[in-house]
């Protein structure tokens, strides 16, 4: 099964999107590492520690991220934080 996100990324540089725009920016792709994993919300928030709806929230840019949070995310996804952030492709 092939899943699409089609999420305008905006190009713009985090300094100059609003934190409604960077929390979706971090939530579109953490989704996109996660469903690459092919993890499910429940398992990605076993690995970090937190429940499932936090996961949802989380992509769906409905609650900021804390750089702690940030730093498991980045290690149950395989990546970087900068990556999560924007600032950097992926690793």
């Amino acid at each position: 099964m092939a899943i699409s996100y089609r999420l305008k990324i905006s190009p713009r540089s985090p300094l100059d999107m609003t934190s409604e725009e960077i929390r979706k920016q971090i939530g579109h792709r953490i989704r996109v590492r996660r469903v690459e994993l092919r993890l499910d919300q429940r398992e990605l928030g076993q690995r970090v520690g937190v429940a499932q709806p936090q996961v949802s929230d989380w992509e769906n840019g409905r609650r900021p991220l804390r750089f702690d949070d940030a730093i498991a995310l980045a290690k149950a996804l395989r990546t970087s934080v900068a990556y999560l952030a924007g600032e950097a492709p992926r690793v």
